[in-house]
Parts: C-alpha cells; structure tokens; sequence
C-alpha cells in the first residue's frame, strides 16, 4: 500500500494542470474473493491508508463491510457497499461526467450471474447514458463472467473495471472494441492507469490505442520506494489484496 502511495503521487504530480483525475478503489481490497476475514493484523492498517489515500470512488464487496463491522471499523467513508442489485453516481469533474454503475453481487464469488442480474445492469447503464458523458462499470463477478457480458452486451459501457477471480490486464478494447476492460492483479502487484482523451468518444466510435486513450499497469515493485506517511500506519504490512484500476485520467 505504500509503494501504491508512491506511485499515485507520482501520476498525480505529472498530470498537466487541466487533466481531470478519477481514483477508483475496490473492491477485494481487504479481502480475498470468498474468504470471510483479513490477514491477522492487515484490516485496521489497511483502513487507516485508504482513509489517507482518499480515493474518489471505493467499493466494498459485502463480506468486507461485513469483516469491518465485526472488527470494530467503521467503513470509510463514502464507500458503496455492492449489494443484490446495481447501484449507480454521477461524478462531476470540470463538467465532465461520469456515470458509475456498481454491479451487484452474484451470491458465491466467481458464479455465473442470474439473467435478472445481467439485465439490471444493462438496463442501469442504459439510464444513466443520459446523464453522463462516460459510464464506468465496476464490477466482482470476476473474469469469465465479464467477457461474457461484455461479449453479449457491446454498447452497455464505455468502460469496465473488473475484479474477483480472473486475469489482471491494463484496459484493452476487448473483446468489443468500444468498451475499455482493465482487471486488477491480485494482492495489487500492480496499479492500472488509463488515460482518456478529451472530449470524450461518441458511444458508437471505437476506442483507438494511442488516438483516444493510452494504458498501462504500474508495478510497485522494490524499485519504488515506500510513501512514509503509508508506512508508518504499519510498517512491513503488506496490501492484502487488488483493486480495480485506481488511476484514471481524462486529458484534453
């Protein structure tokens, strides 16, 4: 958590003055999919350097705000917790707007969503097009289950941050070329930044590497020193799981 400090700094502090930044964290990032508690000795100081980070959007699964809660935590604030059915917020930043669709739990982490789960989604996404210039998914159903929703929905959104069982990759168009899919690695071995050009892409257009948005995952290895304010919450306490990208930009 402390080198993801270092590195959040670091995209922070590079960004031109106009760039519109979006921090997203969560969820899974106090638990594994499917385990009920936290590594002995990691919830308290993972709290503690969430609430310093300050992310502008953090999603909890249930059974973290469950662990929380008998732990004695308080949630952070202004976290969603992700409950049966989708939960959408439209962010504004510098009148750009962004529509956040929170996807409902599926029950067991990694289960194939009901058909009722899927179509509320759609149908939660539809809404807030007219709302928002961007709808961003963010989902914990999980690799498999995401590219096929993805797969049968093209349109649905502009981008999907994805989590639970599965694959971690930087956002790619793909498997249909006008949704952006990033997925986090687990135990956050990396930090996902994207990059999107302004004004935004019109919903039917393509997105285009290097024309309409650029993506990378950064690797908070030994080469990135600790952030010491992080640090000192719990010195050798190591992140104790993933997160969505939490590092998205917007650059006109």
């Amino acid at each position: 958590m402390a080198r993801r400090a270092t590195l959040l700094h670091q995209v922070r502090d590079g960004l031109p003055p106009d760039a519109i930044l979006l921090q997203v964290a969560g969820p899974y990032e106090f638990l594994e999919p499917g385990d009920a508690e936290a590594p002995a000795g990691t919830a308290r100081p993972m709290a503690a350097a969430l609430a310093r980070l300050a992310p502008d959007v953090l999603c909890l699964a249930p059974e973290e705000a469950d662990m929380l809660s008998r732990s004695g935590l308080a949630l952070p604030q202004g976290a969603v917790v992700l409950s049966g059915a989708p939960q959408t917020r439209v962010v504004s930043r510098s009148g750009l707007r962004l529509g956040l669709v929170f996807f409902p739990v599926t029950g067991k982490p990694g289960a194939e969503p009901e058909a009722k789960a899927r179509a509320a989604v759609v149908a939660a996404a539809r809404e807030m097009r007219g709302a928002a210039d961007l709808i961003v998914g963010i989902s914990p159903w999980g690799s498999m289950a995401e590219e096929a929703f993805l797969n049968a929905n093209p349109d649905a959104f502009d981008v999907l941050l994805g989590a639970g069982h599965g694959f971690g990759t930087a956002a790619m168009p793909q498997p249909t070329p006008r949704t952006l899919w990033a997925r986090s690695h687990t135990k956050g071995r990396t930090v996902g930044r994207l990059d999107i050009t302004l004004p935004v892409k019109k919903t039917d257009a393509p997105w285009l590497v290097g024309e309409n948005h650029r993506a990378e995952l950064l690797n908070p290895d030994y080469k990135v020193l600790d952030d010491p304010d992080i640090a000192a919450l719990a010195p050798g306490t190591p992140t104790v799981a993933a997160a969505p990208p939490p590092a998205a930009t917007a650059t006109p």
